[in-house]
């Protein structure tokens, strides 16, 4: 049965301080607090403390002694906090940190330039004409172009189907591969349109330079305008597994699901090289 609600699950590697503690009592009650903020806390004020009664700020006015107590806490307050992925905002100073100089927030992907921090990022060693990825750490996989069922509009029952089925899925999959989902905003496809707009030159019974003028106006239409000014959404799977056989296992299962349903994959297309270095440029390649 589908869920109402859902929510971030708790992590593996989830320790002592990490439990929560319900701190209430006198007709109040707040939210319930980690015990690492609370030890954070502690520390942090018995910090300032020392810091302000035994090193050389003890000399210093009081104004200026309230101004740095009252900087210490707000910073207590930021850096103890929980983000909504239930981890404390300590954690990401080095990240901050190491991305505080221009050059590490900037990658250049010249062709003469060092691949070593774009490889930082991506991890894949090649993608051969097949499709076929591997990256740097053994893993192998293979990307698809999906179609799915959901939408806003979809009545209340078929929701529950299609979360049913997609729960149903995620239960009988093999843990050894994992499918990452990528969104994409990318420009309309309009291949189909060229085919037919051959096919229909190909077909005319009156070869006519004003009717091959009038295609031609159509085909730049669609070329031009069309393929570049209107853009919509594209989702696409790639199945990261350990070794090749899991892929495979993951492969047949995958299609067995869009074969024997569409409330979860209505449409699978595996992609081949060309247009998986497509996809994934849409991702990695910045503006111009």
């Amino acid at each position: 049965m589908a869920k109402i609600n859902y929510k971030i699950p708790s992590s593996l590697d989830r320790s002592f301080l990490d439990h929560e503690i319900s701190l209430s009592g006198g007709g109040w009650q707040v939210k319930p607090i980690p015990v690492k903020v609370l030890l954070f806390w502690v520390v942090s004020i018995f910090a300032m403390f020392w810091t302000l009664s035994t090193t050389f700020l003890k000399n210093a006015d009081w104004w200026m002694l309230l101004l740095i107590g009252i900087w210490w806490l707000v910073a207590t307050t930021l850096l103890g906090s929980y983000s909504k992925t239930k981890e404390m905002k300590l954690s990401s100073i080095p990240a901050l940190l190491s991305y505080i100089a221009p050059s590490a927030r900037r990658v250049v992907t010249r062709k003469g330039s060092d691949p070593s921090n774009f490889y930082s990022i991506v991890g894949i060693d090649g993608i051969d004409e097949s499709g076929f990825i591997t990256w740097g750490d053994g893993s192998v996989g293979q990307a698809y172009l999906t179609v799915g069922a959901a939408s806003v509009l979809v009545f209340d029952q078929d929701r529950i189907s299609i979360l049913n089925r997609v729960d149903a899925y995620y239960r009988k999959v093999d843990t050894t591969a994992e499918y990452i989902w990528v969104t994409t905003k990318e420009p309309q496809r309009i291949y189909r349109q060229q085919a037919n707009l051959e096919l229909r030159n190909r077909r005319l019974a009156t070869r006519d330079p004003d009717l091959f003028e009038l295609m031609e106006e159509q085909h730049a239409i669609l070329r031009d305008y069309v393929g570049n000014s209107f853009t919509s959404i594209h989702q696409y799977v790639i199945i990261k597994a350990d070794n090749l056989e899991a892929l495979r296992r993951a492969h047949s299962v995958l299609r067995a699901e869009t074969d024997e349903s569409s409330l979860m994959v209505k449409q699978l297309t595996m992609l081949d090289g060309a247009d998986c270095k497509e996809m994934l440029s849409t991702i990695y390649t910045g503006p111009r």
